[in-house]
């Protein structure tokens, strides 16, 4: 059995570059090879290059560690402790050119504060359903807390791609 199998080259090529939003005739043109040939490397059968693999990182503006999963970051490190917190992650986002809708309401029966935070970005809803699917699962003991934590993390990686609004 070839390493990259181990290291699931080809489910990380796949999901790096659909969460991207491009095509694989995209994505080959971009690493100039042919569609099959690149098809070849996602589906598991035959293996990139490590230029290849090079190349691939760069135009998604990754590094390699982030594509093996080498040198991860703590998730500690971008925690919102304070509401301060959050306004600033919602600011960064705003100054990428993400569209952002705000709104808040009242409930009129509890005239509890209520908040809408609008995100129009296709790799961010695509991040957050699979949160939220994850969460699900956990809430109706589909899964256990060891098997959410192993998908968070595969969901994790999977989206260490940069934030741009294309």
């Amino acid at each position: 059995m070839r390493i990259s199998h181990y290291l699931e080259i080809d489910k990380k090529m796949k999901s790096l570059r659909q969460n991207a939003g491009l095509s694989q005739k995209s994505m080959a043109a971009q690493l100039e090879l042919s569609v099959p040939s690149y098809s070849n490397y996602e589906n598991g059968y035959s293996e990139p290059p490590m230029e290849i693999i090079e190349q691939f990182c760069n135009h998604l503006g990754i590094t390699l560690d982030t594509f093996f999963g080498f040198n991860t970051p703590n998730q500690q490190s971008g925690s919102a402790n304070t509401y301060a917190d959050l306004l600033l992650i919602l600011d960064k986002l705003k100054k990428s050119d993400i569209p952002i809708t705000i709104d808040v309401g009242a409930n009129k029966d509890t005239h509890a504060l209520t908040s809408t935070i609008a995100i129009e970005n296709p790799q961010i809803a695509s991040l957050l359903n699979g949160w939220k699917e994850l969460n699900e699962k956990l809430e109706k003991d589909i899964i256990d807390s060891d098997e959410y934590n192993i998908w968070f993390e595969d969901l994790l990686h999977s989206f260490k791609i940069p934030i741009n609004n294309q």
